[in-house]
């Protein structure tokens, strides 16, 4: 299953992200602007996470195109240092990739790891942060990288845009 939405909340591991609608993000500016479903840089975001998906083989996505961006992804093995939790792949505008697990009943994510290189790092290096995870080792950083705030004008929509013109998947 996959979905790209512009109107539903995204996945957010802390509870304090944005409401579609708007609202306050974490470092408290409101001054986000609001981004095209179906302009370049929705497009692209959607063939960013279509070849991050195609390359980790996800059964399972769902991401969030308005601002603030968001991005989950069900990974179909879970790690054996938590055997309870099924494992998921999160993917936000602020902070790029993070590792999560979440508990059978439901909870939150817990985030265990974000990746830290880039917010929109080449799908390969997500595949290998991935494969270290599974692998028991401990990659990335454990603190949130906090790259950007979403809706600032610093040219991440035109980064987005860029792989709107990749063939990979569909939009």
């Amino acid at each position: 299953m996959t979905r790209c939405s512009t109107r539903v909340a995204r996945v957010d591991r802390l509870g304090d992200g944005v409401s579609p609608d708007g609202g306050t993000d974490r470092k408290g500016g409101s001054g986000m602007t609001e981004r095209d479903g179906l302009g370049a840089a929705a497009r692209g975001l959607r063939q960013y996470l279509l070849a991050v998906a195609a390359n980790l083989d996800v059964p399972a996505w769902f991401c969030e195109v308005d601002v603030p961006a968001g991005a989950y992804f069900a990974l179909d093995r879970r790690l054996t240092r938590f055997p309870g939790h099924e494992t998921a792949l999160l993917w936000d505008e602020r902070d790029g990739w993070s590792a999560a697990v979440e508990p059978a009943g439901g909870d939150e994510v817990i985030v265990l790891a974000y990746l830290g290189e880039d917010v929109l790092p080449p799908p390969e290096a997500v595949v290998t942060f991935v494969a270290a995870l599974y692998g028991e080792q401990y990659p990335g950083r454990p603190d949130a990288p906090d790259f950007r705030r979403p809706g600032a004008a610093d040219g991440f929509d035109e980064r987005l845009a860029a792989y709107a013109g990749d063939p990979v998947g569909q939009a």
